[in-house]
């Protein structure tokens, strides 16, 4: 049985059946049935009273992306007609304080509590905490207003609903300010990027993710955009590739390497970098990171090939002794000084919390030139060596060096090579008294937490689990490429 309808919802119903009237009284409304209004005209799509109340809104912020569960082009009209009207308005009333018009997901407290779904009222503290801190600049004179949006760009083409953005605020860029602190590529544009930063203010972006493959061109012709990104914090790229036509062209391929590389020195704040299958990494890495300003937080180089130069910069390089976060797997150390590894983590000890090394063709006789320093990493909270050749005995003295790493709480090993029969499938009974025996080694030691010991056929293996001091036999599927680990089927 639904609740009876409260006076105020009585009365705002009515309110929104004549639209005239509505717009005529928002001078006089109180501030506290806006938001609540204006949900009720979004959800009826009453653009007019729409695009009314966004020019009359009584605080700094609407935070209307909370409400926006996909692109509507009608709602988007209304809105930026409503900041069309308050831009136009000379003489603005003293209650129009709309600045920040917040297209981001987020700030769902904002509408529960005045609408009324959240207990208490809306005391100025959540007022606050809804309204993002903003530099409002003056242009010639005039005030701005700010819209703030992150994009996901899945597509190749520019939908119509970003493009009508667009225009729209190319048209206003002298009153406009737009703000947009994380942009992320899903497919490989078939338009300029570096287009859309004459809109997007770039010193406002704070995250930049390529999560598709980019030809080595197009990250040139975006590169100038990224270099003005001066406060980029994180920055992922997902397969950059070289053209197979420009094996012939190596003149044009090394300015674009050069290109690329040289927008590194413009990063000012940039603490988290990934990198997976940016192949023009190999014998470059030392001119990436060596012109970087802050120390790194996270290093995550992945399915890169590295040569020795590039690790030896990399175990002494000054920006990522504060490292907490280290990701190498897939990078192949097979041919590789191995002592590298050993001085790169001696330097992480104080700080390093999780260590991924999945895939990286270590031997018994590297992991024997780490397990050192490894061991004095005591703020380590998750450790992964899977896919990684490993013995038994190696395994075993692996997790002996561990007794000072009492934070952990997520482990990843190897299944010991001696699981294997000629041909590399899993032998299930010695699978299982080696994981034992591994486990029991653990446990003498330290408590564990949760505990995998993974074969190397990701795709149909078989794992070994501890959950909190009880071991357990289980079945695994793990993705491909990634660490997560979903155990089944457990008895």
């Amino acid at each position: 049985m639904s609740s009876p309808l409260t006076l105020q919802m009585l009365a705002r119903s009515s309110l929104l059946k004549n639209e005239a009237l509505a717009i005529s009284a928002l001078n006089k409304l109180p501030m506290e049935l806006f938001p609540p209004l204006f949900k009720d005209a979004f959800k009826g799509k009453q653009t007019n009273i729409l695009s009314a109340m966004v020019a009359a809104w009584p605080f700094r912020c609407l935070p209307v992306g909370a409400l926006m569960k996909f692109h509507d082009m009608n709602i988007l009209e209304a809105l930026l007609d409503g900041l069309d009207l308050l831009i136009q308005q000379k003489d603005r009333p003293r209650s129009w304080k709309l600045e920040v018009l917040d297209f981001r997901d987020a700030h769902h407290n904002f509408w529960n509590v005045w609408a009324g779904t959240e207990d208490g009222v809306c005391s100025p503290d959540v007022v606050r905490e809804t309204q993002p801190v903003v530099h409002h600049p003056e242009r010639q004179g005039k005030e701005v207003v700010t819209v703030m949006m992150n994009l996901s760009l899945k597509s190749r083409h520019l939908c119509k609903y970003l493009k009508y953005f667009y225009c729209w605020a190319q048209q206003r860029k002298d009153v406009l300010q737009v703000i947009c602190e994380k942009l992320e590529f899903g497919a490989l544009p078939d338009y300029n990027p570096l287009e859309l930063l004459e809109v997007f203010e770039p010193s406002c972006i704070q995250e930049l993710e390529v999560n598709v493959r980019w030809d080595v061109r197009t990250l040139a012709q975006f590169a100038p955009g990224l270099g003005q990104m001066s406060n980029l914090q994180k920055l992922l790229l997902n397969e950059v590739f070289t053209p197979l036509l420009w094996f012939w062209k190596q003149e044009m391929k090394q300015q674009c390497y050069q290109q690329i590389i040289s927008q590194f020195s413009k990063l000012n704040k940039l603490q988290h970098l990934c990198l997976s299958r940016v192949f023009l990494l190999n014998s470059r890495l030392d001119q990436v990171l060596r012109n970087l300003h802050s120390p790194l937080e996270t290093l995550a180089i992945t399915r890169c090939a590295l040569s020795e130069s590039d690790m030896s910069y990399l175990s002494q390089c000054p920006n990522v002794h504060r490292l907490t976060h280290l990701d190498l797997s897939g990078v192949t150390f097979l041919n590789l000084s191995h002592p590298l590894l050993g001085r790169l983590l001696e330097r992480l000890t104080a700080t390093l919390k999780i260590l991924k090394l999945k895939g990286c063709m270590l031997m018994d006789f590297q992991m024997d030139v780490i397990l050192p320093a490894l061991s004095q990493c005591c703020q380590l909270l998750e450790v992964n060596f899977m896919k990684n050749s490993l013995s038994l005995t190696s395994l075993k003295k692996l997790l002996q060096h561990t007794a000072n790493l009492t934070q952990l709480t997520l482990e990843m090993y190897p299944a010991p090579d001696e699981v294997y029969d000629d041909i590399g499938d899993v032998l299930p009974d010695r699978f299982d008294q080696c994981c034992s025996e591994l486990l029991e080694t653990l446990r003498v030691i330290r408590q564990p937490k949760q505990v995998y010991f993974v074969s190397k056929n990701s795709l149909d293996c078989r794992g070994f689990c501890a959950f909190h001091q009880e071991a357990s036999l289980c079945s695994c599927v793990l993705d491909m490429f990634g660490d997560n680990v979903n155990p089944r089927n457990q008895r």
